[in-house]
């Protein structure tokens, strides 16, 4: 892939966990999809809606997002102790849930998680307007740490939101250790994915 080119997921992303440059806003939980999807319907959730289109040809592929409170990622999560994040993938619809280190539900812990018994998700992506099984397939789980990018190295975002200096793609040239904190720690189980039974 050239600079030049946009990544268009053709079977559905669904960004759980991601944040740019200071990471200072929130966890912010986005779907991109093809053509066809879209969020603008009420729905029950924690966060802040931030777009409702999620078709991945459109807003530079911004999807349909959602904002979490300034605690939910970096800084204000980490000194937290970090936490869980929980989604849950079905046919009426995507719901995301993230627990902080001290509010983990004990189903989580005892490895048989029952999101009836949570508490309201902290995103809610209904089928209302978005068939889920025809835009999410053959889905991966990836954890990475991407430096720069359309999104965080865009002057829109990364010079006049974040009051980062000069080019995002210099500044991470010229500064590696300035990334020494940029990493993701995972416990010893990890990922677990769980089918309703």
């Amino acid at each position: 892939m050239t600079l030049t080119e946009t990544y268009r997921p053709t079977h559905g992303e669904i960004d759980v966990m991601e944040a740019v440059n200071q990471a200072n806003t929130g966890n912010q939980m986005t779907l991109h999809t093809t053509d066809g999807c879209s969020m603008s319907v009420k729905r029950k959730e924690t966060s802040t809606v931030l777009t409702d289109n999620c078709y991945n040809g459109t807003n530079s592929n911004s999807g349909c997002g959602v904002q979490g409170a300034d605690s939910t990622f970096g800084p204000s999560f980490n000194a937290a102790g970090g936490g869980i994040m929980a989604m849950e993938l079905r046919s009426a619809g995507i719901r995301m849930w993230q627990f902080g280190r001290s509010s983990i539900p004990s189903d989580i812990t005892n490895k048989t998680p029952d999101p009836s018994t949570w508490p309201e998700a902290l995103a809610d992506f209904p089928s209302t307007d978005c068939d889920i099984g025809s835009h999410f397939a053959n889905l991966s789980m990836i954890a990475d740490i991407d430096i720069c990018g359309s999104w965080a190295g865009s002057p829109a975002v990364y010079s006049t939101q974040d009051s980062c200096p000069g080019l995002c793609t210099d500044f991470a040239a010229l500064n590696p250790s300035a990334f020494s904190d940029a990493y993701w720690e995972f416990g010893s189980n990890g990922f677990s994915v769980y089918q309703a039974t």
